[in-house]
Order: C-alpha cells, then sequence, then structure tokens
C-alpha cells in the first residue's frame, strides 16, 4: 500500500477521523459515555457528540426545519462572549431561518439544578449578549416526544452525508420544479427523476430541501419511504 505523504494527497481518512476524535476523547477524561463522530447538514462539518443526551439533541436539530445552522461544540465562542462560567452550561448554539440566535441547555430531567442558569437568563439580549434570543433547556423526555422524528433524522441525516461531497444544486432545482408542479410527491416520484446512482442524488437534495424548510413533508408522521410525501412550501402543515 503506498503511504501517504506531503506532496499534496493529505492524510488518510482514518488518520484524519482519529485526529478528529483526538481532543473529545481527552475532554471526556475517565467519564464512560459514548463518543460519536457524525456529519451534520446543519454545521456543515463532521461533529463529536457524546453520550446519548447530546445525539438525540442533534437528530432533533438536523430534521427540525425552523433551524438553519447548528453549532455542537460553541464553548469557544461562547467563553469570549460570555465567559467560561456561562459557556459551560451551553451545548449547542443555533440560528433559526428567520435570524435568531438561541442558545441550547442540555439536561437529563427537570428541574436544572444549576444557580447560574437564571442569571445568565437575565443577561441575554443585552451588551456583548444582545444578538442571543434566548436559553432553551432540552430534556431528554422533550426530545424523545417524537420518536418518528428521531427514527427519520437519523435516516435523512446518512442519505445528506453520503451525498456531502457532490454539488446538489442541479438536484435541487429539478426537485423544486418537480414539486412547483405537481404540488405533492412522493420519494419514489423524486428518485425517478433520475437514473442509476444520481437516484440517490435526487433523494438527497429532497430531503435537504425539506430539513432546511424550503419544502414541506411528512416526515414527522410517516417513516421515510417511497411513499413519504413532500410539498410545495405551505400547502401542507407537515415538517
Amino acid at each position: 500500500m503506498t503511504k501517504a505523504t506531503g506532496t499534496g494527497r493529505g492524510r488518510r481518512l482514518g488518520t484524519q477521523l482519529r485526529g478528529e476524535m483526538a481532543a473529545s476523547y481527552d475532554a471526556r477524561g475517565k467519564g464512560n459515555a459514548d463518543l460519536v463522530l457524525h456529519y451534520s447538514p446543519k454545521a456543515k462539518c463532521n461533529v463529536q457528540l457524546a453520550g446519548q443526551l447530546q445525539f438525540l439533541h442533534f437528530l432533533y436539530c438536523e430534521i427540525d426545519c425552523h433551524i438553519a445552522t447548528a453549532d455542537y461544540s460553541p464553548y469557544s465562542a461562547i467563553s469570549s462572549l460570555a465567559g467560561d462560567k456561562f459557556a459551560s452550561l451551553i451545548d449547542a448554539q443555533v440560528e433559526t431561518r428567520d435570524g435568531k440566535v438561541i442558545w441550547h441547555r442540555l439536561i437529563a430531567s427537570e428541574p436544572d439544578e444549576e444557580a447560574l442558569t437564571d442569571d445568565l437568563r437575565s443577561v441575554l439580549g443585552k451588551g456583548p449578549l444582545a444578538g442571543i434570543c434566548a436559553l432553551e433547556i432540552w430534556t431528554t423526555a422533550r426530545l424523545t416526544a417524537n420518536p418518528m422524528r428521531l427514527r427519520n433524522s437519523l435516516r435523512a441525516v446518512a442519505w445528506m452525508s453520503a451525498a456531502r461531497h457532490w454539488p446538489l444544486a442541479e438536484f435541487k432545482s429539478n426537485v423544486l420544479t418537480f414539486i412547483s408542479k405537481q404540488r405533492s410527491v412522493t420519494f419514489d416520484e423524486i428518485l425517478n427523476l433520475e437514473a442509476g446512482p444520481r437516484r440517490a442524488l435526487s433523494g438527497a437534495a429532497a430531503l435537504e430541501l425539506a430539513c432546511t424548510g424550503t419544502i414541506r413533508s411528512d416526515l414527522l408522521e410517516v417513516p421515510l419511504h417511497g411513499l413519504t410525501r413532500f410539498h410545495a412550501s405551505g400547502d401542507s402543515d407537515g415538517n
């Protein structure tokens, strides 16, 4: 096997992934939480998730059509704004489609026993934190209230992750044109817009459009399969 060198070929994938996980393993210390490395379409990069709560939150956010972007490792950015104590309370920062920046705190269950939470809420929207709209508390119960959402998110993220190195602009344009004419279509009909391996790219494009709110779907009500429906924006109360 030819070894990768410093001549432009870059590091092998395995070496790269090990490097991305090293900091998370170090931060975990002697803890025994599972670590998951997953590509995030909302963050546009690989993210490291420690434990089930972070993974469930990741799945919830990725399929939420109201969330435009997500940062699942916001400590450094928040520390520069609010200091280390407040930054330690926040597990994610999201920006909604209408431009609101919201901080998410993850806890297993209510009540939140961290006294600093109320102190942080009192300074949101002021001074250096003028651009932060809210602090939201996310519990296991809240994240698992709709298991269908989580299962479909896992499948949708897999489709989008597999297609992340392909430009999808052409496929998105074709999907939008098709839905604009038909108003409501099935996933199979979207896949059939293309042939061969390109079918998967058409599917990934549709799922990305649904997860960003450009089109609507019933992904929150029925499993993702060939008969899952996608609708023109405004034609359904789906996802």
